[in-house]
């Protein structure tokens, strides 16, 4: 018997394996994962996106928005626990420098089917203040 066996050890994300039906990839730190570096956040309208950590420290933003203004929930994420962002809901994922997720999407997913809005300056000040509490606790 044979398995395949993947790894991704360099910055952002890499799509270590890839079918007809999914996909998984490794995201690691990036500047815009960063808590000084966070800026957006993105939707997937048809797919739900399930993240993995593996490795260090990593909060999970899901968001509402509502005329044009975000309601934003800070999730610490333990290590081994699987997180789903389903379908239609806004997020993204600040990570520190030596963190790393594994992620599993629908091969589909893709930025024809996503979207990417940028964070108000008061919306940017408010997440980054509260993931600095969350990590000092």
């Amino acid at each position: 018997m044979k398995a395949d066996i993947y790894e991704y050890e360099g910055t952002g994300i890499e799509c270590v394996y890839k079918n007809k039906e999914w996909l998984v990839c490794i995201k690691n730190w990036k500047p815009d994962n960063d808590i000084d570096g966070i800026h957006r956040l993105e939707v997937h309208l048809e797919t739900d996106e399930q993240f993995i950590p593996v490795h260090g420290r990593s909060i999970l933003l899901v968001a509402d928005r509502k005329d044009g203004k975000f309601s934003i929930e800070l999730i610490p994420m333990d290590i081994g626990k699987v997180y789903n962002v389903p379908k239609n809901t806004w997020f993204y994922t600040i990570v520190e420098r030596d963190s790393k997720l594994a992620y599993v999407q629908h091969a589909d997913t893709s930025n024809d089917n996503s979207e990417y809005c940028p964070l108000s300056a008061s919306e940017l000040a408010d997440v980054k203040a509260r993931a600095r509490e969350i990590w000092s606790l």
